[in-house]
């Protein structure tokens, strides 16, 4: 199989990381707004369906020239890229607390191993996931075989809940893939648009934030009973359907419409932001669940329709 390696930046592609990190500024501060009422919030609900699959998908997409390094390599190359800021952030939230004996979200600023694994969890499980897919796809040569076989293992394996890699696995495996059949994705993108769009419309109706892995948790089979949680697996296959459905419908739409949108006199601007996803990731932690979360300015669901933007 011929694999693409992108080497020069695709504008339609940065618009979208653009999108993304829109996205979840949008859904956080829905969060912030609202207060512990965002669980129901029609904002939030929709944007959980999609924004950090989507992410997700992308960092696959340009996963295959990771694949000519070393596994030494890779490890020192993405530690730089994504371990470092985490552990920045981590270490300034610490300091923070400690010189003012204050802690403005102790949901997540948690001065412990799993604080320090909660903040930015993102850049950790994608750290994680370029690792997983380098080992699965040297040791398996087959493509399909390693994201198969890898998803299957991290589903079943309670370890890899940390960091919620069993839930981002998928569609980082889907955004490499998507890279490999871009030619054949280009020639039948109408049709895909097309089924995407049904499948993300037909599934939205039934979902809720309240299926996001924060309230139900990937744990469908219990390996000291060896018994399989049922409704689980139908809450895990189906949240994994729908952020398929959605993550693909945007990657499809996106050269779309920005195509009609490149000429627009904002348009270079956000290529830009979508080129400073990770700062603005890292500048949002702060922002917004750590310093808006301490000043506790909450308003109901009707007002975070304009309060939120």
């Amino acid at each position: 199989m011929n694999q693409t390696v992108t080497k020069t930046r695709i504008p339609y592609l940065d618009f979208l990381k653009f999108f993304a990190i829109a996205s979840v500024f949008l859904g956080h501060a829905t969060e912030q707004t609202t207060g512990n009422d965002f669980w129901d919030n029609p904002i939030w609900s929709f944007i959980y369906t999609y924004h950090m699959p989507l992410f997700m998908l992308l960092c696959g997409y340009f996963f295959g020239s990771s694949l000519k390094l070393s596994f030494v390599e890779l490890v020192k190359k993405k530690f730089m890229q994504l371990g470092v800021p985490s552990i920045m952030a981590w270490v300034l939230m610490f300091l923070f607390v400690k010189l003012t004996d204050y802690n403005p979200y102790p949901e997540i600023v948690d001065l412990s191993w799993l604080g320090f694994m909660n903040a930015m969890w993102f850049l950790k499980c994608v750290f994680f996931c370029y690792l997983i897919g380098w080992l699965f796809v040297k040791a398996m040569k087959n493509v399909c075989w390693a994201a198969l076989t890898s998803t299957v293992i991290v589903h079943l394996v309670p370890l890899f809940s940390i960091d919620s890699v069993n839930f981002m696995l998928p569609f980082f495996w889907v955004g490499y893939l998507c890279n490999l059949y871009q030619r054949w994705i280009d020639h039948h993108r109408k049709r895909l648009l097309t089924t995407s769009l049904v499948a993300f419309v037909t599934l939205l109706p039934f979902w809720s934030g309240r299926l996001t892995v924060y309230m139900v948790p990937i744990d469908f089979f219990d390996w000291s009973t060896l018994t399989l949680n049922s409704e689980n697996l139908c809450v895990t296959l189906y949240r994994l359907a729908i952020g398929i459905a959605g993550s693909i419908l945007f990657f499809l739409l996106s050269p779309e419409v920005y195509n009609r949108i490149k000429n627009f006199r904002i348009t270079p601007t956000l290529d830009r932001l979508g080129k400073c996803t990770l700062g603005l990731y890292w500048t949002q932690t702060f922002l917004l669940e750590c310093t808006w979360h301490s000043i506790g300015l909450y308003v109901n669901t009707t007002n975070s329709f304009w309060v939120a933007p």
